[in-house]
């Protein structure tokens, strides 16, 4: 699990390192953070490490709930097999659709989940006056 937090994370940090175009006008060896050396935007005058921060967190629990529906579609389709394969068996019937009753409450609340993460996202966003923080890096 910790594996896949950190393959979801670090290559935002990794990617957030040198965000400049290629510049001819610079001379070799230019630093761009000279221009900046307390990593603010220039605008906003806001750290990009808090919207980096945030857009790996959010990128995470993307993740994580990207594997957790697979895990529940996985369930449905067993619970769907055991009902296929019952032949007749009313327990063995039951036990498939219990399954797939589960699994289906399973999808449902990560759907849920991934609706108020979302909104929790657009809140900060709106909160950051205006910057879409999900988008830098």
């Amino acid at each position: 699990m910790f594996t896949l937090a950190g393959v979801a994370v670090l290559p935002n940090f990794a990617a957030a390192q040198n965000n400049d175009p290629i510049d001819d006008t610079k001379p070799a060896g230019y630093d761009s953070s000279w221009d900046n050396p307390q990593g603010q935007d220039m605008i906003t005058g806001k750290s990009q490490a808090w919207a980096q921060l945030l857009t790996s967190i959010k990128t995470t629990i993307n993740w994580l709930l990207g594997i957790l529906a697979t895990i529940a579609v996985a369930i449905c389709l067993y619970g769907g097999f055991i009902m296929m394969t019952s032949t007749g068996d009313e327990k063995k019937y039951e036990k498939g659709l219990t399954v797939l009753k589960y699994a289906a409450i399973g999808l449902a609340i990560i759907w849920l989940s991934w609706i108020i993460v979302s909104a929790v996202f657009w809140f900060v966003n709106l909160q950051w006056n205006g910057q879409d923080v999900t988008t830098i890096g």
